[in-house]
């Protein structure tokens, strides 16, 4: 399953300005429910096609007609997941399995449609995980749905007593004598004990710098006991390094514990965030940086000057957007619709768009701004 990320809306929003089409649909992991997925793909299909043909966009039939194979392919509805997406234009057809349900979707226009990404990019947000304790380190990359471990053997080492060999000093910590169960105290610590962690941390975090390449805004999260996130976090230089810690011994857990350690994080994460943008809205608004009315959007939107696009989950405006007259074409025969379009516009102008739920949402029309001036 592909992760939702920056560069799959790089990638997507890169083709416009000719003809695309775009379909959604929920899907179904396993049997009997999965038996249906090629039934529900094959009216999805036809409904498309009839609309393509009432409006005679026939670039736009030759392009939906290179899928119909998919009905019939029983190996590809067998290897199912939440969801669907099917995103294809001229140059190419991309085919992407969702980790989550969606809201069925058919738009047929000259860019494809994105706006259903938005909420997957932050609430499946892609990262990687240090699990750091003194005798035991692993690296792992992960979304929401799943997370895995890196073979990091010849990059990191994986203890300090690896990391510093017989410069290590004498006693700086004890082991348990049980096998895998992990370290259990410490001696009273030393000035030369400090100097053994602090060594032993930067040897790992220049590790990750020379070996790993973490994408520029993918964060690298930090699991391990309380008394090393100051120290790793003092000496790191990684950009990535996140300044949300995860304050346990990952060594405790089992994959699955640590993936919904993950999960929380993530999760309060997201909602301070939207919090923090609903608190800058209300001031924004007081200095005329903010836009709540949808011809503003608009006009905002073509100017590059939206920093942080906010839409809500689902909600659509019917239209496009005429960037000459700088206002809504209410009549267009392509069935996008605006809040997709501001999606994208935002995007490639380089702003951040955020996707609200219903009761989140403080405007009526399901969409606001915060410019950047």
């Amino acid at each position: 399953m592909q992760t939702i990320n920056l560069e799959l809306l790089k990638e997507l929003t890169n083709v416009q300005d000719e003809p695309c089409v775009s379909l959604y649909m929920t899907t179904h992991k396993v049997h009997p429910a999965s038996a249906s997925d090629s039934i529900s793909f094959k009216n999805l299909y036809k409904k498309t096609l009839l609309y393509i043909q009432e409006h005679k966009l026939i670039e736009h039939e030759a392009l939906l007609k290179s899928v119909e194979k998919l009905i019939e392919d029983k190996k590809f509805w067998d290897n199912g997941s939440h969801g669907l997406a099917i995103f294809i234009s001229k140059e190419d057809t991309k085919i992407i399995r969702l980790p989550q349900e969606v809201q069925e979707i058919s738009c047929v226009a000259n860019a494809f449609c994105i706006k259903p990404l938005f909420k997957m990019l932050h609430e499946n947000q892609e990262y990687y995980l240090l699990a750091l304790g003194l005798d035991s380190v692993k690296l792992l990359k992960g979304d929401r749905n799943h997370i895995e471990e890196l073979p990091i053997e010849d990059k990191l080492p994986q203890s300090m007593k690896e990391a510093l060999g017989d410069q290590l000093t004498d006693n700086h910590f004890h082991a348990s004598v049980v096998e895998g169960a992990g370290l259990h105290g410490y001696m009273e610590k030393s000035q030369e004990e400090d100097i053994d962690m602090d060594r032993f941390f930067r040897k790992i975090d220049k590790g990750i710098l020379e070996h790993f390449d973490i994408p520029a805004k993918t964060p690298l999260f930090l699991a391990a006991l309380p008394e090393h996130h100051t120290n790793f976090a003092r000496i790191s230089k990684n950009g990535n390094l996140s300044s949300v810690h995860i304050p346990i011994n990952p060594h405790s857990l089992s994959r699955s514990e640590l993936l919904k350690k993950v999960q929380e994080v993530l999760d309060d994460t997201l909602a301070k965030r939207k919090a923090n943008i609903l608190e800058r809205q209300q001031l924004a608004a007081q200095e005329n940086k903010s836009s709540t009315e949808i011809s503003d959007i608009v006009r905002d939107a073509i100017d590059g000057k939206v920093e942080i696009l906010c839409i809500e989950n689902g909600r659509g405006i019917k239209g496009s957007i005429n960037t000459d007259k700088r206002d809504i074409d209410e009549h267009a025969n392509l069935s996008t619709d605006v809040i997709n379009e501001l999606a994208r516009m935002v995007f490639n102008f380089g702003g951040e768009v955020i996707v609200l739920d219903e009761a989140e949402m403080p405007t009526k029309d399901g969409v606001f701004t915060l410019n950047r001036y």
